[in-house]
């Protein structure tokens, strides 16, 4: 019995519905159940120079507790209209320093940026400590950390933003992004990890002139993309730091934990790298008039055992892949060090502070493995006064002093 015309056709349009029904299918659920997608953080907004920085004039009130204070407090997160964390949302921190008021602005990453409050934040506990210390002087501490920013953007902020608040003392308060960045997502020195992000929306913007069309869908293919990596071969299996990483969101320029044990010259240009920031703060203060403090913070990824087991167990599930990756990691730290110790002999106008291995056993300290228990930032800002107290007290002499810390509401 043969088919008719206009029944080949009806049949052959329900095959192609049908095929094209499978492959929309196909798309969306690949679409839903892929690998991490790039996406700016959603704890920051885009800005000009700086690239990101936390919004201005945050209200932000948890109605959970979090592991960063044990779970024993709710977060209160205020900023203000240039994105700097304060303490609640009718805080005063105006551009113009008040008369007699000594200021010291901290920058930074998460680890400056972030607590349950401003009051256990690390500036907002040095503050306690300044106050405790040197009582009856107005002291203010400028929290300018911004979450997942590197040296470079630290820079860029407080040329941009921060010397308008007039601070006569500026601490840099970094290393762990930096140092890490290779390692998980970019190696090309002074690149923030997302500024990939910011090149894939270039390229799409410039696919849309520059490809046909049938190579815009193509590549913007789930299922294409599926198939194109199984024709790759079973041969890339999760054998190196690099595949198996990709399930932690890790970079495509980012590099093998091997490769850079393997290669102390690009440790050294690197390192070199991050810390030319704290040269060009050096150049800025001599402009600005304030005076510069360098500290390579304090982490757990240099305790070796600990670093290894997190990694292990939260992540890669291979002992040896979590060893190179710690390996590599300590190498950059060390090196660092190296650097500062040798930077504190040729910039003796600045204070350089090493303290990478100050919080012992880690365990004891971290919630993550990076960021701090709330409490521990006070343990941290009574060490950084340590070297910072005559600092300090020779920018408090011939300011007012009176019965009580100049607190302001």
């Amino acid at each position: 019995m043969s088919i008719g015309s206009k029944g080949l056709w009806r049949y052959s349009a329900i095959v192609a519905g049908s095929f094209a029904a499978a492959l929309i299918l196909a798309e969306v659920y690949l679409a839903s159940t892929g690998g991490p997608k790039w996406n700016l953080p959603f704890y920051n907004t885009l800005y000009p120079y700086v690239m990101f920085r936390p919004p201005a004039n945050l209200r932000y009130l948890s109605d959970e507790t979090f592991k960063m204070s044990r779970h024993t407090k709710t977060v209160h997160h205020y900023t203000n209209e240039d994105g700097l964390r304060i303490v609640s949302p009718d805080y005063k921190l105006p551009k113009q320093k008040p008369p007699g008021q000594l200021r010291v602005a901290m920058l930074g990453g998460s680890t400056v940026e972030i607590a349950s409050e401003f009051e256990s934040t690390l500036p907002g506990s040095l503050k306690t400590v300044l106050h405790k210390e040197h009582p009856g002087y107005d002291i203010e501490v400028i929290n300018a950390g911004i979450q997942s920013s590197i040296a470079r953007q630290a820079v860029v902020h407080l040329m941009f933003t921060v010397v308008n608040y007039h601070p006569d003392i500026v601490i840099f308060y970094d290393g762990h992004n930096d140092l890490g960045l290779p390692l998980m997502y970019e190696a090309r020195p002074n690149f923030p990890y997302n500024f990939q992000t910011m090149q894939e929306a270039w390229d799409a913007y410039r696919a849309a002139y520059d490809e046909s069309l049938f190579s815009l869908i193509l590549n913007r293919s789930y299922l294409y993309a599926a198939v194109r990596e199984n024709l790759r071969g079973a041969d890339e299996t999760a054998t190196t730091t690099n595949t198996v990483a990709k399930a932690m969101g890790r970079g495509p320029y980012a590099m093998d934990a091997e490769d850079i044990l393997d290669d102390p010259e690009f440790v050294k240009s690197f390192v070199d790298s991050y810390l030319s920031n704290w040269r060009m703060v050096i150049d800025l203060s001599k402009v600005y008039g304030f005076q510069p403090v360098f500290v390579l913070q304090a982490t757990s990824g240099t305790n070796r055992a600990f670093t290894i087991d997190e990694l292990n167990r939260g992540f890669f599930g291979n002992e040896q892949l979590a060893a190179n990756y710690t390996d590599a990691f300590i190498a950059l730290y060390d090196e660092a060090g190296r650097r500062v110790e040798e930077m504190r002999v040729e910039h003796p106008g600045a204070i350089f502070m090493n303290i990478g291995e100050y919080l012992e056993p880690p365990g004891d300290y971290y919630w993550d493995g990076i960021h701090v228990f709330d409490e521990v930032n006070l343990k941290l800002a009574g060490r950084i006064h340590q070297d910072i107290q005559e600092m300090v007290k020779s920018r408090l002499k011939g300011l007012p002093r009176s019965a009580a810390n100049g607190e302001r509401p």
